[in-house]
């Protein structure tokens, strides 16, 4: 039996016996591993323009916000009922951010995990080689030209508006792609107006940078004692949704990317120096 073969029957045993809740979010991915899982233990939000076969348990949405979209529509529909365990995955889960063996492993937890591989490699400044070897990145908001920007104009504007902190973090501790295990105890940590708010801030386009700030920030939102700002334990009005959108249109205006960019460039030739520098001294 070779190793590729015992993995993927490990897998399929795992799904079966599992008593995690799957929250999958569909788009053009493959569904086929779901198949061993039993139709009451999870629910595929389909975004894609495809009719799924009557057999998987699924509910077809508006493509909007990537998974993010997915994973708040399931938290305030069922958050007064939630699963004990919630496993919140993309269907393209295990091409693109995780491989099989190392899922089957952190499956069999029943506390709050990213679904992600350990991260040996650094690229110092844009991250930083943590004692657990977590997924972390250089809040810069790099991405933020890529991407519908419609109420916030980088993170450090969406971050300040949701929790209740002054301190702005350098590196942000995320699983890129949003695959976590997730006790509902955890979810519950924020109120269910708090998610809804999160939903009207991603609802906008298919590819929302809000989407992008929400993904950067459910390490957060779901494992700190960081509280939540008052703001958002208070359903937002589309009065005040359109100032939100009015002031992001100002600021973006203001920006200068060309600057920005060679600012960048230059804090992470020096941020490699001092890196080097570091590194040999700790070393000696």
């Amino acid at each position: 039996m070779n190793s590729k073969f015992k993995i993927k029957k490990e897998l399929e045993k795992l799904l079966v016996e599992t008593e995690h809740f799957f929250c999958i979010s569909h788009f053009n991915g493959e569904l086929d591993w779901i198949n061993n899982i039993n139709k009451s233990k999870y629910l595929v939000y389909n975004k894609s323009k495809n009719k799924l076969n009557k057999t998987i348990n699924s509910i077809r949405i508006k493509n909007v916000g990537y998974n993010i979209y997915s994973y708040l529509k399931f938290i305030i529909e069922n958050y007064d009922n939630l699963p004990d365990t919630v496993v919140f995955c993309k269907d393209n889960i295990f091409k693109r951010h995780i491989k099989i063996s190392t899922f089957i492993t952190l499956l069999k937890r029943n506390t709050f995990t990213c679904l992600e591989e350990n991260h040996n490699v650094r690229d110092f400044p844009i991250s930083v080689n943590l004692s657990d070897n977590s997924f972390n990145e250089i809040n810069s908001s790099w991405y933020k030209y890529q991407y519908s920007r419609k109420y916030f104009h980088d993170y450090n504007n969406f971050y300040k508006f949701i929790f209740k902190s002054i301190n702005i973090p350098l590196f942000i501790r995320y699983a890129p792609g949003a695959n976590y295990i997730v006790p509902k105890n955890n979810i519950l940590l924020r109120s269910k107006i708090f998610y809804k708010n999160l939903l009207k801030f991603v609802s906008h386009s298919q590819y929302s940078c809000e989407s992008h700030f929400i993904e950067r920030s459910l390490y957060l939102i779901w494992n700190s004692n960081i509280e939540s700002a008052e703001n958002m334990n208070k359903i937002i009005s589309n009065a005040e949704l359109e100032i939100m959108k009015k002031n992001c249109i100002k600021i973006k205006n203001q920006e200068s990317r060309i600057l920005e960019k060679t600012s960048q460039k230059i804090t992470f030739l020096l941020g490699n120096i001092f890196e080097k520098l570091l590194s040999k001294s700790l070393k000696r």
